[in-house]
């Protein structure tokens, strides 16, 4: 996957989300804070370290090696929708029950997906790390 396709699939994933926040006329949940609901009543520095580490995902995804564009991506998406939830609406809107108490959205979904999708191709590609652990 090259950048455009990495960016493409990235916006796509956080209009899929913020169309099904708009749907929704009462959230089950507003999470003011990270996973969890931790650090909820700092909602402004929540979102300022929040789209900070967007920003840093933007520069990772443009900068990853091919096979990983794809995992990067997921993440990324998921983190552009999460924070424009965060700095719009001071919350992220989570709808998706995820077990008894906890609630995700399509975003939080993508997020691990990447992040599991990264960590199997770190793990099964051990023959591309050099000694130092560093993907080539």
């Amino acid at each position: 996957m090259d950048n455009k396709g990495a960016f493409i699939l990235a916006g796509a994933i956080a209009l899929t989300d913020t169309v099904v926040k708009g749907l929704i006329k009462e959230p089950p949940v507003k999470n003011y804070g990270f996973a969890g609901n931790s650090f909820d009543s700092h909602p402004k520095k929540v979102a300022a370290v929040s789209a900070l580490l967007t920003g840093v995902m933007c520069a990772g995804t443009a900068l990853a090696p091919e096979k990983l564009k794809l995992p990067m991506s997921l993440i990324l998406g998921g983190a552009v929708s999460n924070s424009a939830d965060r700095l719009i609406r001071g919350y992220v809107v989570d709808y998706i029950p995820m077990g008894k108490k906890t609630y995700g959205n399509i975003s939080d979904l993508a997020i691990f997906a990447g992040a599991a999708a990264g960590s199997l191709l770190y793990i099964t590609d051990s023959q591309d790390i050099d000694g130092a652990g560093q993907m080539i």
